[in-house]
């Protein structure tokens, strides 16, 4: 089984076309993943690396914005606090399990009990093949198997009789060289949703940046309130338009910091 997991989504021309640029500061609503879209993917979670330069843009990008850009990701917020400090964004994590708006009020739609009757001996599992990392993300769990490719299949079953076990509050997510036990009740769509009910990303037009099958939902979303999505390296999709990659990402995203700045 290959690490890199792809659902069927209709795909046209357009998807290969580079984005626009944002038309003035109030009109787009920005939403961006964060590894394999601002980061480079890596064989360990924490070994992200964000530079000074991806923290300035950011912050620029959000002030020039009147805030309206929110990350958007699989990862913990306090992760994505850790590794983006000392910038404090708007943000969704474990998938929307989790929320932080732009005023900095938290919520939390996950109970992580459910996942006790796992959690251990997914952890043991994990211990007993080399190669692999359980990331305990507190309502999900996820098993990263780029150490051990050979043994794909047998962490997608594994995980599979665990979520089975877990019932139909819980599904299993096939990314990049992991799989995720996470709640089937939040998605990147959903937060994206919510997002856009308050301020200031309320009467904007949603932009959704991601690069895996967990954000097509986020395209999904971004294109019914009349936004559009951005899809990140290789692999059908859904949405409008795409870039390379991470450095494809940065170019765009300077870019769109230079237009802004002439409004």
């Amino acid at each position: 089984m290959p690490c890199d997991d792809r659902k069927e989504f209709f795909m046209t021309d357009a998807t290969h076309a580079r984005p626009p640029l944002p038309p003035s500061q109030h009109e787009w609503a920005l939403f961006l993943d964060f590894d394999g879209t601002l980061t480079a993917l890596v064989d360990h979670p924490d070994n992200v690396s964000v530079d000074q330069p991806l923290r300035d843009l950011l912050l620029q990008l959000s002030d020039s914005l009147d805030g309206a850009l929110a990350i958007v990701s699989g990862r913990s917020i306090s992760d994505l606090d850790r590794h983006l400090a000392p910038l404090k964004l708007a943000c969704a994590g474990q998938h929307g399990a989790e929320r932080r708006d732009a005023l900095g009020r938290y919520q939390n739609a996950m109970d992580s009990g459910p996942l006790e009757s796992v959690r251990k001996r997914l952890h043991e599992f994990a211990d007993a093949h080399h190669g692999l990392m359980v990331e305990d993300k507190g309502a999900s769990l996820a098993v990263h198997y780029r150490g051990a490719p050979e043994l794909a299949d047998t962490v997608v079953r594994h995980s599979q009789s665990m979520v089975d076990e877990l019932g139909s509050d819980f599904e299993l997510h096939q990314g990049k060289c992991v799989v995720e036990i996470k709640s089937s009740r939040c998605h990147k769509g959903l937060s994206v949703e919510a997002f856009m009910h308050t301020t200031p990303f309320s009467g904007r037009q949603p932009i959704f940046m991601g690069d895996d099958a967990t954000d097509e939902n986020g395209f999904a979303s971004a294109q019914a309130l009349g936004g559009f999505g951005i899809k990140v390296g290789e692999g059908e999709t859904r949405a409008d338009y795409r870039l390379a990659g991470t450095e494809q990402v940065r170019q765009w995203l300077e870019e769109c910091l230079a237009s802004l700045r002439h409004y």
